[in-house]
């Protein structure tokens, strides 16, 4: 027995495994612009879809003031770096 009452030390413990599920990341927080100007940050899936981001996006509360209730023409989704929505 230890000095505290333990039985072993700390110095007979096996060294953590590593297990790349925990160090993997599943998302990304995506700047997104409308037209050209970063308005906001918006954390998407790393896996989602382009519709998927559409529909993300434009259920945004900062983009929804910046649309203003006109359409957009355009979304410009590039996977892992940003979303630009053009007015």
């Amino acid at each position: 027995m230890g000095a505290a009452g333990n039985a072993g030390s700390i110095l007979d413990a096996a060294y953590p495994l590593f297990e790349e599920k925990y160090v993997a990341e599943s998302s990304k927080e995506y700047p997104v612009s409308i037209n050209g100007r970063v308005r906001t940050n918006i954390n998407i899936a790393l896996d989602a879809a382009q519709p998927e981001v559409e529909q993300l996006v434009l259920g945004n509360e900062v983009v929804q003031k910046w649309l203003e209730g006109k359409p957009h023409k355009k979304i410009i989704y590039v996977k892992g770096k940003m979303v630009n929505v053009v007015v």
